[in-house]
């Protein structure tokens, strides 16, 4: 008989023992989950290629716990919106900054630049052509045409609010010169001759502007950075 109250005790103070460890470990777990200061981290909303521009919707901040988060881990959207990805990278996963290249580097290749859906193509200029030579890569231009001889001269806008790529071999915009050792940077100025001026059209309008290349003479029109 006292042997069976030895063996209830026994799986009494058992039970009792359990609910008091796990107690001891769910207590432990929020404190240490207290202790842990939360910080936003950017991750992608949706998978990024390889050369593919970030921008800002295509970002959002998600929340980790600051000892597992990577020092080099991107804190501030507009750290990397507008650069360009070097890995694919996964939706949903942490970004660090140097899976990520500035404008100014990647823009040296210009393919980088064009957007989807259109094509770049380069109109020879002189320098009345190209506004005394004041166009800069990422200004906007209106492209007119004027056919015909001078007792008759048509002069119509073939296309508004065209994106110029690059003028002569110069694609970065004006004032991103950084300091650097590489003699064709040092050179960049000297390339930014005005003999022609690449801009980024749709496929069908393309055909348009070389025509009117090839029948007459087209100027280009610098729009103001403040017009829609």
């Amino acid at each position: 008989m006292k042997s069976k109250y030895i063996l209830i005790a026994a799986i009494i103070m058992a039970i009792i023992t359990t609910v008091l460890f796990r107690q001891y470990i769910v207590d432990l777990d929020k404190k240490y989950k207290e202790s842990q200061k939360i910080i936003s981290v950017v991750v992608p909303k949706a998978d990024i290629k390889k050369n593919q521009m970030v921008t800002k919707d295509m970002l959002e901040l998600k929340d980790f716990g600051e000892a597992s988060v990577h020092p080099q881990a991107v804190k501030k959207i507009e750290d990397i919106a507008g650069q360009y990805a070097l890995v694919d990278m996964k939706a949903g996963e942490v970004l660090f900054a140097s899976r990520f290249t500035n404008q100014f580097k990647e823009t040296k290749q210009i393919t980088r630049k064009i957007k989807d859906g259109c094509r770049a193509v380069s109109i020879g200029v002189t320098d009345v052509e190209s506004v005394s030579s004041l166009i800069n890569p990422e200004d906007y231009v209106d492209i007119i045409s004027t056919t015909g001889d001078k007792n008759n001269p048509q002069t119509v806008t073939l296309l508004t609010n065209v994106r110029v790529l690059a003028v002569g071999k110069k694609i970065t915009e004006k004032g991103t010169a950084v300091k650097t050792t590489d003699k064709s940077a040092q050179s960049d100025k000297s390339n930014a001759d005005y003999t022609s001026v690449t801009v980024e059209l749709k496929p069908e309008d393309i055909v348009k502007i070389i025509n009117a290349d090839e029948k007459g003479d087209i100027k280009f029109v610098l729009r103001s950075q403040l017009a829609p």
